[in-house]
Order: C-alpha cells, then structure tokens, then sequence
C-alpha cells in the first residue's frame, strides 16, 4: 500500500524537518498481548468501547505505534507517553521541558494512519480512504466554498473524485492544525489542473502552510504546519 522506507536508527533532527509516519492498520505483526501495556488507561477505556472487531484493531495499532514513534523523540525513551488534551481535544503532550517542543498529529482511515511529528509548530495532517461510492458531489455542496465547486466541477469526471478527497484532507488538515475541530470554518483552497493532467491543491491561508503527502495507494493524504513549510521526511512504522 506504500513504498515509504523504514526509518533510520539515528532520525534527522526535528529542528530540520517534518516527519511523516505511515502505519498499517493491518500489520499482523503487532503484539497486542505485549503492546497494550504502552496504552493510557483513558485509551483503554475508549477501546473497550468499540463494538466491532475490526474497529477496535485498527484504533489498537494505530496508538501502539503513536506511543512507540513518540517515544523515540523524547529523551529516555520513557516506557509510556502521557498525553494533555487541548481545545476541541486535541491530544498533545504534557509541557515539560523534555517534550514540550515536539508537536504531532494523528490520522486514520481505513486500513492505514499517518503520524505527523515536528518540533515547536502546530501540526495537522488528514488521510482519507478514497471510496468509490462515496457521494463526494453533495457533501462538496454542504462543505466546499462556491468557487471550489465551480473549480472541481471543471475537471475532467474521471479527476473529480480525486479532486474531492485531495481538497477534503486539505480542509481537515488546517482544522486539526488550528485546533478548531468541526466548531471551526473550512479554510477555502485551489483546486488546479497541471499541465501533466494531475489535480494539484493549494492555499494562501496566512501563517500556515500546506502540503500535499505522497501517495499511498487508494488514499490521498495532506499536511499543514504553522509558519512555512519545510522538508519531510516520510517513513514506513514496523514494530
């Protein structure tokens, strides 16, 4: 489903770069027995509480592998990662001095999550499953600003679907970045068509950057960070 690489024993600085973690909600390598140790006992509860199987191994592996990532940026390696909730509770970690500069954000959808980690900015990152019987034409009309329905209505049909779900995750991503949630106004974005016939979405939402993340097969994925946009670096997570 992705042909990101495995990350390095030493990772680039934080300071440098933004990165960018893809995991399989699949992975049948996870040890649930040995891994669920690592989960707060809030995230435990919450897991408690879902009634379907598959649902509740796919929030499983997605928290193994956001405590076993986050671990690694912080000093130690502490055996759990604690967690602050903030507006519209979104997750952060606790403000102290070993993991104060470390911002991240969480996606999943589907059969795969992306994990963005960056150092001293605020962060949101949206990966969606691109369903083909989704009704993208009237939830772009409840959601999508006039323009944007213009512009994505003017693509070829074949590229519409795909325009839906890249401007979507885009949307999604300055929400979870400003901390706004669904209380928050859906920032407006460019749908353009380039010259090689892909669908390319941009922004011009000051103090805020965002980007698009490279492909995962049947997904469409988007970042956005505070102040302006720097290199990622992308890796595949394996227990």
């Amino acid at each position: 489903m992705t042909s990101w690489p495995r990350s390095p024993v030493e990772l680039p600085a934080l300071q440098n770069n933004i990165h960018i973690w893809a995991v399989r909600l699949d992975d049948a390598t996870v040890d649930f027995d040995r891994d669920l140790d690592l989960l707060s006992l809030e995230e435990r509860e919450r897991l408690a509480r879902f009634k379907f199987e598959r649902d509740r191994r796919r929030y499983l592996v997605a928290h193994i592998a956001l405590h076993d990532i986050l671990r690694r940026y912080l000093p130690s390696e502490p055996a759990r990662v604690s967690f602050d909730i903030g507006a519209n509770g979104k997750p952060r970690l606790p403000q102290a001095p070993a993991s104060s500069d470390v911002e991240f954000n969480l996606s999943h959808s589907h059969e795969m999550a992306l994990l963005a980690v960056c150092h001293k900015r605020e962060v949101g990152i949206d990966i969606e499953y691109v369903k083909e019987d989704f009704e993208c034409q009237e939830v772009a009309e409840r959601f999508f600003s006039a323009r944007e329905i213009v512009a994505m209505r003017g693509l070829p049909v074949s590229l519409q679907r795909q325009a839906f779900f890249k401007c979507w995750t885009s949307k999604e991503a300055f929400l979870k970045a400003k901390g706004t949630g669904l209380s928050g106004a859906l920032d407006e974005v460019e749908i353009t068509l380039t010259a090689a016939d892909q669908v390319r979405i941009t922004a011009g939402v000051p103090g805020w950057s965002l980007s698009e993340v490279d492909p995962i097969d049947g997904y469409e994925g988007a970042l956005v960070v505070a102040n302006a946009p720097v290199p990622i670096c992308y890796y595949l997570w394996q227990r």
